[in-house]
């Protein structure tokens, strides 16, 4: 599908895979989709699923809601933590290991420590919903496992205080007692505080039913702690790998080297390690490959920001040379977890359950969407002419918004909408440009007085990456391209700093009776128009540079609008396939400069407008215009979001299915604008 072409950029160079030997470790099956099993980073925790169809842009299943009952499955403290899922050797099953741990009862619980805790949980599953599980309290000691005769770690299991992060490779060549070969190395941190300094790497081995444990024994001891192992086999180098969290020495995320699973285990390598998060720090190390290629993706959590981050970075085939980190799309706090290919029967089944259960729990649309379909980016305007409101959506729907209409929606009351038809066809009536209709904007020109008056609409459309201009004597079209060529063009000298010319809004300075076209993305453009609205007074000039982006939080979709001698600069962030697309705003004493009181807009004013409600089940809350009703302070904002509550299901395709909102917008005595709650 197209949306791979996101995923070849972001992963470079990836070669395909062509080694035929059979796969050492965990089975890897399955070409369509991943599943991230993961710990929901709120409060006490869980254990949380979400999907996705390329391994880098993800939608929660449940509504980010447990998969199973803690409270059945984590038999000490009622909560799991770090999931690792993967499938038996044999292609029959799944399994899971997971931390037993509820940060939140430390206190209840009698812990001498938060973070605390005394076992984990080995689960089974045959079709990745329904989950059995057993327990193991390393505090009851040596009688919790298969081999209690065998040499143990310590003298009195009572005092251990840690035993962290479980996770699973399958071992064909373990031996078992009675002759038999095959076993489940599984492996996790622990610690006894009164016989050992610091958390330690430890393995067990787990049976085929994945019931029954051996005795733990160290797997190595570096000088220092270590927690958050992640072990796969690396066909490049014929070579286990481990990505761990060193606590001691160079603290960060580092790579070792072993020929067996067992080890000996190599030092780290200190000149090739997770190394751009500079001082932040990170753990919860996941590493697994995308269908199809050699190169690896590594997952992990940069916990020192609030909010944390998930990221997602790429190595080589060797498992090196760390590079490309970015946040994880799509998923509502994810935190410790990791991930499975599957195939596209497990997909539709995961799926098939969520979708049953949000029909359960979710509420239903009421008023919003206002107008049925997929569309986006909504201008909207009331009409002098006849007192109507008329929409004008992108149409939405097409892969990498390769759609090449646009169209309209008429109104008495901002409830009732009335389709009036295609008014312009990049097809049919633009002779330089023919797909890629995107973000149109429009405004209403009147002339003379009474009977008399005549009016015109100027109706601005981005077209294949430039900005043309059509003109119509009715609201509804049809509109007629007024230039024959783009009004704003990607090789104009304004541009030369780069930016996207996309997105144009105009607009009527009230105070001046001039008129304005903004464009942008990456950056803020303003041109005054000529009288005659087709061409520019001047030259267009940059409000936000692209080096002021980031510091306003700005992407693209500017709207201007004035109110009581202020002016309003309102625009998305983040991009529009993302859960996370918002809207933001700054106040300004000029529709021309983002200046207040003599003085550049701070970057601290910005506000956040409009953003996603998780338990309604609304993302991607952007792209919008502001409507003032006549001879009134009574406004709206018109937005797009994912389809609800499908579109979010998309992962990143999300973006190319959208729906048109209408909210109320209200303002506090000084003007500022009151956050806005999306209406269902």
């Amino acid at each position: 599908m197209k949306r791979h072409l996101i995923l070849a950029v972001f992963i470079g160079l990836a070669t395909f895979s062509t080694s035929a030997q059979q796969q050492k470790g965990n089975l890897q099956k399955g070409d369509y989709g991943y599943l991230y099993c993961h710990m929901n980073d709120r409060s006490r925790a869980w254990t949380a699923y979400a999907l996705s169809r390329d391994g880098l842009h993800y939608h929660d299943l449940l509504n980010g809601d447990s998969i199973f009952s803690d409270n059945e499955v984590a038999q000490i403290e009622g909560a799991t933590r770090d999931a690792y899922i993967c499938r038996k050797h044999d292609g029959t099953g799944y399994l899971m290991v997971t931390t037993d741990m509820n940060v939140g009862r430390f206190k209840d619980l009698k812990k001498k420590a938060e973070w605390d805790n005394y076992g984990i949980e080995l689960l089974r599953s045959d079709d990745l919903i329904h989950w059995e599980s057993k327990t193991f309290d390393f505090r009851k000691g040596t009688a919790i496992f298969s081999d209690p005769e065998a040499e143990s770690p310590y003298k009195d299991w009572t005092k251990v205080n840690r035993v962290w992060a479980p996770q699973v490779q399958w071992d064909a060549d373990y031996r078992w007692p009675d002759g038999h070969r095959g076993g489940y190395f599984v492996y996790y941190s622990m610690w006894n505080r009164d016989e050992e300094k610091y958390d330690r790497m430890y393995y067990s081995y787990a049976d085929e039913s994945f019931t029954q444990l051996t005795q733990p024994r160290l797997l190595f001891d570096w000088g220092y702690a270590t927690i958050d192992a992640d072990i796969n086999w690396v066909e490049a180098d014929q070579q286990w790998h481990m990505m761990i969290k060193k606590e001691g020495g160079k603290p960060g995320l580092f790579t070792a080297t072993a020929k067996e699973l067992t080890g000996p285990w190599g030092e780290p390598v200190e000149d090739d390690y997770v190394s751009f998060e500079g001082n932040k720090k990170c753990e919860g190390v996941s590493a697994f490959q995308l269908a199809g290629h050699d190169d690896w993706m590594i997952g992990y959590i940069e916990y020192s920001s609030r909010p944390r981050n998930y990221r997602l970075c790429m190595a080589d085939k060797y498992m090196r040379n760390f590079q490309k980190p970015r946040n994880i799309e799509g998923v509502n706090r994810p935190q410790h977890g990791s991930f499975l290919r599957i195939t596209k029967e497990e997909y539709d089944r995961l799926q098939a359950w969520s979708d049953g259960y949000e029909l359960a729990t979710m509420k239903r649309n009421v008023k919003n969407p206002v107008i049925p379909g997929l569309y986006a980016d909504p201008e909207i305007m009331y009409c002098e002419r006849d007192g109507k409101y008329y929409l004008y959506p992108t149409t939405d729907g097409e892969e990498n918004w390769d759609n090449h209409d646009f169209r309209c929606f008429s109104s008495n009351d901002l409830k009732e909408w009335t389709y009036e038809g295609v008014i312009l066809d990049l097809q049919t009536d633009c002779g330089w440009a023919h797909r890629k209709a995107w973000a149109p904007c429009i405004i209403e020109r009147k002339t003379g007085k009474g009977k008399k008056a005549k009016f015109q609409y100027f109706y601005y459309f981005v077209a294949e990456g430039q900005i043309g201009v059509a003109v119509s004597d009715l609201p509804t079209g049809p509109f007629k391209d007024a230039l024959g060529k783009p009004l704003v063009t990607k090789d104009m000298p304004v541009m030369k700093d780069g930016g996207a010319t996309i997105d144009p809004d105009v607009f009527y300075d009230p105070q001046t009776g001039k008129y304005y076209l903004y464009w942008g993305n990456g950056t803020i453009v303003c041109a005054e128009l000529n009288d005659n609205m087709t061409s520019f007074k001047g030259e267009p000039t940059v409000i936000l540079p692209r080096k002021d982006k980031a510091r306003y939080n700005y992407n693209e979709g500017t709207y201007v609008f004035y109110r009581n001698g202020l002016y309003y600069f309102t625009w998305s962030e983040n991009d529009t396939r993302s859960k996370n697309y918002r809207i933001r705003y700054a106040i300004s004493d000029s529709p021309t400069a983002l200046v207040r009181n003599g003085q550049p807009v701070s970057a601290a004013e910005k506000t956040i407008v409009l953003q996603r409600d998780d338990k309604q089940q609304i993302f991607g809350t952007g792209h919008h215009a502001i409507l003032q009703k006549p001879d009134s302070d009574e406004w709206y904002i018109v937005y797009h979001r994912f389809q609800r509550p499908h579109g979010a299901k998309l992962d990143w395709s999300a973006g190319y299915n959208r729906e048109v909102c209408i909210d109320p917008l209200t303002f506090e005595a000084d003007g500022t604008i009151r956050p806005v709650t999306p209406g269902l």
